[in-house]
């Protein structure tokens, strides 16, 4: 009996303060931590867009224009495992100073007219993302831009250019007008035109 009575032990009321502190630093740190897990995966965008506006001003110098057709100048989208639809809307006209030697069409990469460096149609971020559309970022590059830009585009002469970036980065903004919008320019002016997170 004595032996019993010396046992030690936590009591209930301790165990659910305990819990409760658990329960208050889980409540802090998830959100803080999706916030930061959203934001890293902005680099993405920054990263690619900084590779399209190198190869755009090498297309520039080569050609004298800008164009859609980033693939001259040695840029290629990633295919799988991102997060942003990166480039020009699919049907983009671009700068007509550069010509593709399959199709002999201005501004095209290949054969079906659709552009090197961007697809406006791919589904990003998984299913929640179809309507990634490059062409969603126009009224806030009209916003934004004074160079002429009414959106995502190539100006015909050549002049601007302003390639976009769309992608969903968190769970809860999985639509295009609430996804991270990100734009560039001829400048090198990068834009973050919607935060997405």
């Amino acid at each position: 009996m004595k032996s019993l009575k010396n046992q030690e032990g936590f009591t209930l009321v301790e165990l659910m303060v305990v819990v409760a502190i658990i329960g208050i630093l889980s409540a802090v740190a998830i959100p803080n931590f999706k916030q930061y897990q959203s934001k890293t995966k902005t680099s993405e965008a920054k990263l690619q867009l900084a590779s399209i506006y190198s190869a755009e001003t090498a297309l520039q110098s080569d050609f004298d224009a800008f164009a859609t057709c980033l693939g001259f100048a040695g840029y290629s989208a990633p295919t799988a495992g991102n997060y942003y639809a990166v480039g020009f809307p699919t049907g983009e006209a671009g700068g007509n100073a550069v010509v593709d030697a399959n199709d002999g069409n201005s501004g095209n990469c290949n054969n079906g007219g659709s552009e090197t460096g961007g697809d406006a149609n791919r589904s990003v971020g998984g299913a929640t993302m179809t309507q990634a559309n490059l062409a969603q970022l126009a009224a806030q590059v009209a916003a934004r831009y004074t160079n002429g830009a009414t959106g995502v585009q190539v100006e015909a002469n050549g002049n601007f250019f302003v390639s976009g970036a769309i992608g969903v980065v968190d769970s809860a903004n999985n639509t295009a007008a609430l996804a991270s919008q990100w734009a560039i320019d001829e400048n090198k002016r990068l834009l973050e035109l919607n935060r997405g997170f």
